[in-house]
């Protein structure tokens, strides 16, 4: 199977064959033109794509960092209470003991 990058890369190849040798195609009857527009326009058309899908990308990794800070801000707030809890209360206490296994 052709990978992501060779396919662009052959798309490309082929506009500028067809671009560069379109007289050559024209004396054998082929009128290359409307393949080089519908080429063109494709591969316009999969490099907006792609850049969609590289800022998608990038967001989404923006949005784990941020969603895992807040979760370690949180987390860490539960901890605190938590062990300012089994400070209070000492580690024989029932809620003590009910907070250990929330850990587990």
């Amino acid at each position: 199977m052709i990978n992501e990058s060779k396919k662009r890369d052959f798309v490309t190849q082929m506009i500028e064959l067809l671009t560069e040798e379109k007289d050559t195609l024209a004396t054998k009857g082929y009128t290359a033109d409307n393949k080089i527009s519908e080429l063109s326009d494709n591969k316009t058309a999969c490099d907006q794509a792609e850049l969609q899908q590289q800022k998608a990308q990038a967001a989404a990794k923006d949005a784990t960092k941020l969603s895992n800070e807040k979760l370690n801000i949180a987390y860490k707030a539960a901890s605190d209470a938590a062990d300012l809890i089994s400070g209070m209360l000492g580690k024989d206490s029932e809620i003590v003991k009910k907070m250990r296994k929330f850990r587990n």
